[in-house]
């Protein structure tokens, strides 16, 4: 008897957000002097996410996840941040007046950041 093949679906979109809010929220702070993770909050968020995946079908602890790659999501979701908010050559000030603006307009990404004094 052959071993039951896992079934590929699409990544759910809130596992997209949350990869990209993560990530971006790690760019955005290692390129301003004045942002920094907010690992614990982080974590937390992460770990529920890793729940609502495995509740989901998902398995997360193989190479084997039952997920299509889902690169092509990541980018348009990347492209919208980047053209949300002026990026497309981004300096210094721009991250973090993004990255601010985040903060300001409490997204989940922004509760990823905290302002630090450089």
């Amino acid at each position: 008897m052959l071993a039951a093949e896992t079934q590929v679906r699409p990544a759910p979109a809130y596992y997209i957000d949350a990869l990209i809010n993560t990530t971006t929220a790690q760019q955005l702070a290692l390129a301003c002097p004045t942002l920094s993770v907010n690992l614990p909050k982080v974590a937390e968020d992460t770990g529920i996410v890793i729940a609502k995946l495995e509740e989901d079908g998902f398995t997360m602890v193989s190479e084997q996840t039952g997920m299509a790659d889902a690169t092509d999501e990541l980018a348009q979701a990347q492209d919208a941040f980047v053209l949300k908010h002026g990026l497309q050559r981004p300096s210094q000030t721009l991250v973090c007046a993004a990255g601010k603006a985040e903060i300001v307009q409490d997204t989940i990404m922004g509760s990823y950041l905290i302002e630090v004094q450089p």
